[in-house]
């Protein structure tokens, strides 16, 4: 029966062909959901969890970096630095804000860094200085065609653009960074001219602590000195940090997305069905020969199964072409969603699911080979 499958289809090179791309243009949709999914979870996750210290302080009961932002009082800094087995430990300011130009708007947050939690790595341009300079997210800076040395304007301060990173997209957040000594400069003239009169009594600069330790101190140790010096802060790793905001955002977007993936595997599970349907609609009579010279419902199976696997393997390497082409148009549409459909996850889950949608498209155009009368097909 493999043979006689194999040359069916070899006969039928243009059917095969046309059978091909559809179920490929099917599977690369599918691909892309999942692909957008596993980018957004991995880019929220890759600033927080790439920031360069050992433990991070924030306000005790948020345990997200971005999502939430916390708010520490100026003493902590203090109050860290004087506990036994802490190295170092440097302030970030985070501040949301909306980037607005030409008629676009995006929401973004405002990194105020000091000696740690700067851009992980820069494409082009240098770290911004106690002036009036900025480095953008890669990806926010490509959605709104802006280059180094363009001005933008961040909370009614005019910016130069110096530096241009990555690894700090996020579709809900993307980064921009400054420095604490300009952050620090810009608040009190804030607060001078009196736009900030009103928050003075509670003001703080201070977001976070980014804390590195002595070499060879203990963690847990440390953690917990820390933690009786200063009870209103709760402490993290930058990893724990990293897949908090990557849950949050998982649980923001993730039922979406999970839903569209699922309808569009459906989808190829019925597209499957239906191309095997037309199939056995279109080789009735040479089923029904085959039947006739003892085909088992086994043979028929292994037959139907075989064809399957064979459009599924054919369209593979089609549809991660077509993914591909799908995820850029995606970028070029909005930088700031990032569909992975090259991801190792991506890759497997697609061929799993088009194996098992090869396969399991063949089971109903059994069914009626099983139920077949040869002896009707000949008549026709």
């Amino acid at each position: 029966m493999l043979n006689w499958a194999w040359r069916q289809w070899l006969l039928q090179p243009g059917r095969l062909l046309l059978t091909m791309v559809v179920f490929a243009g099917v599977l690369a949709l599918a691909m892309l959901f999942d692909g957008i999914r596993i980018g957004i979870v991995s880019d929220i996750r890759e600033f927080p969890a790439s920031l360069s210290s050992d433990l991070v302080a924030l306000k005790k009961g948020n345990s997200y970096f971005a999502m939430t932002p916390s708010s520490l009082p100026a003493t902590a800094l203090a109050q860290a630095r004087a506990v036994t087995g802490v190295a170092q430990a440097d302030p970030i300011g985070l501040v949301p804000f909306i980037l607005s130009n030409n008629g676009k708007r995006t929401p973004a947050m405002l990194v105020a860094y000091g000696k740690a939690g700067g851009p992980p790595r820069l494409v082009s341009g240098r770290t911004p200085g106690s002036g009036p300079e900025i480095v953008l997210d890669a990806n926010l800076a490509r959605l709104y065609n802006f280059s180094l040395g363009d001005k933008v304007d961040i909370l009614g301060n005019e910016l130069t653009i110096v530096g241009i990173s990555t690894g700090t997209t996020s579709p809900f957040t993307p980064y921009a960074f400054i420095s604490y000594d300009q952050f620090v400069q810009a608040a009190l003239r804030m607060l001078l001219s009196g736009q900030m009169a009103n928050q003075a009594s509670d003001m703080s600069l201070i977001s976070a602590l980014l804390i590195k330790l002595d070499d060879g101190a203990d963690i847990n140790a440390v953690r917990q000195r820390l933690e009786t010096a200063m009870p209103e802060v709760g402490l993290f790793t930058p990893a724990q940090l990293g897949n908090a905001d990557a849950s949050f955002g998982e649980r923001l977007m993730g039922p979406i997305l999970v839903l569209l993936s699922v309808m569009t595997w459906l989808i190829a599970l019925l597209t499957m069905v239906v191309l095997r349907h037309a199939e056995v609609q279109n080789n009735l009579r040479q089923f029904g020969i085959q039947k006739a010279l003892g085909a088992r419902p086994a043979g028929l199976a292994v037959a139907l199964a075989f064809g399957g696997v064979l459009i599924a393997l054919s369209a593979f390497p089609l549809a991660l072409v077509a993914a591909r082409g799908l995820a850029y148009v995606m970028a070029d549409w909005n930088p700031l969603y990032g569909a992975r459909v090259w991801d190792p996850y991506v890759l497997v889950r697609a061929l799993i699911v088009a194996l098992v949608a090869a396969i399991a498209g063949g089971i109903l155009p059994w069914r009626r080979l099983v139920k077949l009368d040869p002896v009707m097909v000949f008549k026709r």
